[in-house]
C-alpha cells in the first residue's frame, strides 16, 4: 500500500524585513504577536545603535563602510549605497524565504534608499514581494514628501505589490485624542493582522484551500495593492464586515475596480452558512474588475473568537493619484481641435492700434477706450446739440 501524501510537508516560509527606523519599530510590534514559526522577522538598519534595540531574532546592519554605523542621514542615495554594499547578506536572507514582506518609512534615508534595492534583489531571485510603506505627514515639508514619492515610484518598478499608508490618514481617521504611539500601533496592525491571517490560511489545510502558488498567482500583478482584515462579531451585518476588509481608511486611496487579482481568506466556525459565503463572493464580484483573478479560501477554526474573520489582499491596482495627475494634465494642456487650426490669432492691442490708425471714419480714438461707455455717449449727444 502506498501513501502518496507527505505527512509533515513544510509550511511556506515568510520573511518580514523591517527597514530603517520605522521598519524596525514595526518589527518590534510584530514580535509581540502570536505569529507562526514559519514567519521570520528581520530588522535591517544602517544605524547600529537603533538596530540593537530591535526585538527580532535576526538583525542585519547594512552599509558598515558606507555609513560607519551612524545612519543614512536622510539621504536616500546613502541608504541605497548601504544596501548595495550588503547585497550578499540581503540575498542570502531572501533566498531562504518563499514569500517576502518588506516594510518601512519613505522620505528618510535608509528606508527610501534601501527598500527599492532590496525589492530588486527579490525580483531577480523571482521571489514574490509585498511592500508596506508609510509616507510622511504633510507638515514634514515638501522635500521629505518628494523623496517619499520618488521612493514609492522606484519601489513600484520592482515589487509585486505596494501598499501605501499615508501618515496623514492617521490624523484624519483616528480619534484626535489618540496618542501618537497608539496611532502608529493601528497603522502597524494592518500588516500584523494580514500576516496572522495569511500564515493561518496557507499553512493549514482548509475546507476550500489556498496554497502558496495561489498566493503567488494573485500577487504576480504588479502595481498598488490594498489589504485588510475584519472580524464579524455576533449580531453584526456581514456586509459591513466585507466593506471594512475591502476599504481600510488608513490606506492610500485606490480604486478597487482596477484590481487585477485578489486573494480572500475566510476563517469561520462550523456554523458558517452557505448564504454568507455566497454574499462574500458576490460582493467581491461587484467591487473588483470582472476579469480579475479572485481566489477565495475557507478555513474552519472551531476555537475562533468571532463568527468569521475575513482577510483580503487585492493587487494590480492603478493608483488614484495617477488618475488625478492625468486629469490635471488634461486641464492644463487641452487637446487641440480643428476649430481653430487654420486661424491666425491676433494680438488685441495691435489690432486696436491698426484699426485706429487706418480708419478715418472711426469716431473713437484709442484713448477714448479708457472712457466709460455711458460718459462717452453723453459727450456725443452734447456735441450733436
Amino acid at each position: 500500500m502506498f501513501d502518496l501524501v507527505t505527512q509533515n510537508s513544510p509550511s511556506p516560509r515568510i520573511a518580514v524585513f523591517g527597514v530603517g527606523g520605522c521598519g524596525c519599530n514595526t518589527i518590534n510590534q510584530l514580535s509581540q504577536s502570536p505569529l507562526n514559526d514559519n514567519v521570520q522577522l528581520i530588522a535591517v538598519n544602517t544605524d547600529a545603535q537603533s538596530l540593537q534595540a530591535a526585538r527580532s531574532s535576526t538583525r542585519l546592519q547594512i552599509g558598515i563602510e558606507a555609513t560607519k554605523g551612524l545612519g543614512a542621514g536622510a539621504k536616500p542615495e546613502k541608504g541605497q549605497a548601504a544596501a548595495q554594499e550588503s547585497e550578499a547578506q540581503i540575498k542570502e536572507l531572501i533566498e531562504l524565504a518563499d514569500i517576502i514582506f518588506i516594510t518601512g518609512g519613505m522620505g528618510g534615508g535608509t528606508g527610501t534608499g534601501a527598500i527599492p534595492f532590496m525589492a530588486s534583489v527579490a525580483a531577480a531571485l523571482n521571489k514574490p514581494l509585498i511592500a508596506v510603506v508609510t509616507t510622511p505627514f504633510s507638515f514634514e515639508g515638501q522635500q521629505r514628501n518628494r523623496l517619499a514619492n520618488e521612493g514609492v515610484d522606484e519601489l513600484m518598478q520592482h515589487a509585486n505589490a505596494v501598499i501605501v499608508l499615508p501618515n496623514d490618514k492617521l490624523a484624519k481617521t483616528l480619534d484626535k485624542k489618540v496618542s501618537l504611539v497608539n496611532a502608529f500601533f493601528e497603522s502597524n496592525r494592518i500588516l500584523q493582522d494580514v500576516l496572522l491571517g495569511l500564515t493561518t490560511t496557507i499553512s493549514q489545510s482548509g475546507l476550500i484551500n489556498i496554497d502558496l502558488n495561489d498566493f503567488i498567482a494573485v500577487v504576480s500583478h504588479h502595481g498598488r495593492a490594498a489589504m485588510g482584515v475584519a472580524k464579524q462579531m455576533p449580531g453584526e451585518e456581514l456586509q459591513l464586515t466585507i466593506n471594512s476588509a475591502l476599504k481600510n481608511p488608513l490606506l492610500a486611496d485606490v480604486e478597487l475596480t482596477h484590481a487585477k487579482g485578489a486573494i480572500v481568506s475566510v476563517m469561520a466556525s462550523e456554523n458558517i452558512e452557505l448564504s454568507q459565503y455566497n454574499m462574500i463572493g458576490e460582493t467581491l464580484l461587484q467591487q473588483l474588475d470582472p476579469s480579475a483573478l479572485v481566489i477565495i479560501g475557507l478555513t474552519i477554526v472551531p476555537e475562533l473568537d468571532c463568527e468569521l474573520e475575513l482577510m483580503v489582499i487585492a493587487t494590480g491596482i492603478h493608483a488614484a493619484t495617477d488618475s488625478a495627475a492625468i486629469i490635471m494634465d488634461d486641464v492644463k494642456a487641452p487637446p487641440s481641435t480643428d476649430r481653430f487650426a487654420s486661424l491666425e490669432l491676433l494680438n488685441l492691442h495691435d489690432f486696436l492700434k491698426e484699426k485706429s490708425a487706418g480708419s478715418n471714419d472711426d469716431s473713437h480714438c484709442l484713448a477714448e477706450l479708457d472712457v466709460p461707455t455711458y460718459t462717452r455717449n453723453l459727450n456725443q449727444k452734447t456735441a450733436m446739440q
